[in-house]
């Protein structure tokens, strides 16, 4: 009989290791740091691996012959070529940089001085305000407009999350956007389903997730649910159909999508179109590099001399030296050479310099200034090798902010429907404006102070957008400057 390895007790650890390396609920199962780490980094899509760059750009062009079935392998290339072209990075980052979320809050409820003095109101507002203390609005919708110019349709949940005595804090998580899909509209934007076998993945922890998934598990997995419960025009408090593992969601418990284009329901990003002359800047620098390289070298070269006329003991086409002569001049000659110049032969007639002379000198720079054009107004800001004058660059700045700003309307609808569902009585509207270029924001300041001459004073609020502050901080930063009377503290110079 064998020598034996394992007693009972190991056999038993051994096996309930295995268990559990089969079993993923929501509160066992096995998980490591390497699982957590790929399944964040999954979180916006699978990458695209690129071994030959000519081949991925015809790659791409096929997927964008036929954009609405290749919409994933789209959205890859953006992710791609945002990693790999710096070009295509800056003019992303030209976009994001546009706007400025400046804030401003009116209570749309509220009529006369009596209410705006009413407990109800002043504790609506202090509702409000917290809100906005406890939401950092501006980070999190910077993160959206990065995520929507990549993959058009960016798939969020609004957490709400208490931690300790510091109260309550929120946020939204990125949710796993191959997961979700657009099923529906409504009247403050988009709704989308939810792919439950998301966690029944290695590594997945669905503690990880607002507390409203486990109620979509129980719903997909207990059986107890029927298949028709589906209904695309199932109300927002009653989304709880489902179909295979996909469940409907609701911004009742915290769904949101956000999309470029809300004209349509197709995930095609903005900046696709340009993607092609992205993929294309490599190519273009690899062969002004190869022209260059040729350039670098030269070829010294002429006529080897041959006897004229034949002589006693000479033969047809015989040269007029020896060959070890011949090679002895040449190895003379090349020593005094540098490495970038090839020798044909010494010593010669008619010695001439052979040089590859680049006819096109400018081709990678021309290319790189018509990619740039090919994506943005800004192009001559983000690669140009001249300068644009003042009136250009604010038409471009405008181009761009224009094109970026139907966004704030999305914002707005957001931040209406989460934090109006905190007050009791009064309502309160939400503005987004502005972009972060000086000539914006002194515009709109000075039409605060055209008003203010002329009487016309609007509510804190308004020049909190127009400086560019939280409006609760700015309304704090006036109470505490009355309560310090700090002025008393300043002597004329």
């Amino acid at each position: 009989m064998g020598e034996k390895l394992l007693d009972n007790q190991q056999v038993n650890l051994v096996l309930e290791f295995s268990d559990a390396l089969r079993n993923y609920g929501w509160a066992e199962g096995f998980w490591s740091p390497w699982q957590s780490n790929q399944l964040l980094r999954d979180l916006t899509g699978q990458q695209i691996v690129s071994k030959d760059n000519a081949k991925t750009l015809e790659n791409l062009r096929q997927a964008l012959g036929n954009y609405k079935e290749n919409i994933t392998q789209i959205q890859g290339y953006m992710d791609f070529a945002n990693s790999y072209d710096m070009l295509f990075a800056r003019t992303i980052e030209s976009y994001v940089n546009s706007l400025s979320f400046d804030l401003q809050v009116i209570c749309e409820n509220a009529y006369s001085k009596e209410e705006y003095s009413s407990d109800e109101y002043i504790a609506d507002k202090k509702r409000i305000n917290e809100f906005l203390l406890k939401f950092d609005y501006k980070k999190e919708f910077r993160n959206v407009v990065q995520q929507v110019l990549l993959r058009e349709t960016y798939y969020t949940w609004f957490r709400k999350t208490k931690w300790g005595n510091k109260g309550m804090k929120f946020a939204l998580q990125i949710m796993p956007q191959d997961r979700c899909m657009l099923t529906g509209y409504w009247e403050k934007g988009l709704l989308y389903d939810f792919d439950m076998s998301y966690f029944l993945m290695a590594g997945t922890d669905i503690d990880g997730y607002d507390p409203s998934f486990k109620k979509y598990y129980n719903r997909v997995f207990s059986g107890k649910s029927s298949i028709g419960d589906y209904r695309p025009t199932n109300p927002l408090k009653d989304r709880d159909g489902f179909y295979a593992m996909w469940t409907q969601t609701s911004p009742e418990d915290g769904a949101w999508a956000f999309k470029f284009n809300t004209s349509d329901f197709t995930s095609v990003p903005f900046l696709a179109p340009s993607l092609k002359n992205a993929l294309s800047n490599d190519q273009i620098e690899k062969m002004q590099y190869d022209k260059d390289m040729a350039e670098a070298y030269a070829i010294l070269a002429g006529e080897i001399e041959t006897f004229d006329t034949a002589k006693s003991g000479t033969q047809s086409d015989q040269t007029v030296f020896k060959p070890n002569t011949l090679g002895g001049f040449m190895a003379k000659a090349k020593s005094g050479l540098n490495n970038t110049t090839k020798l044909a032969a010494m010593p010669l007639k008619n010695l001439k310099w052979y040089q590859f002379e680049d006819k096109n000198a400018d081709m990678y720079t021309n290319h790189l200034a018509n990619s740039a054009a090919v994506s943005t107004g800004l192009s001559r800001v983000i690669y140009s090798t001249d300068r644009m004058s003042n009136a250009e660059i604010e038409a471009a700045m405008n181009e761009t902010y224009q094109t970026m700003k139907p966004l704030y309307y999305q914002f707005s609808n957001f931040m209406e429907f989460f934090a109006n569902k905190l007050t009791k009585k009064y309502k309160f509207k939400f503005i987004f404006d502005g972009a972060t270029y000086n000539y914006d924001k002194n515009a709109r300041f000075d039409k605060l102070l055209k008003l203010a001459d002329k009487g016309i004073v609007l509510a804190p609020s308004a020049w909190a957008s127009a400086i560019g502050m939280n409006p609760v901080l700015f309304e704090n930063s006036l109470l505490e400057s009355k309560g310090t009377n700090w002025t008393k503290n300043l002597q004329l110079l």
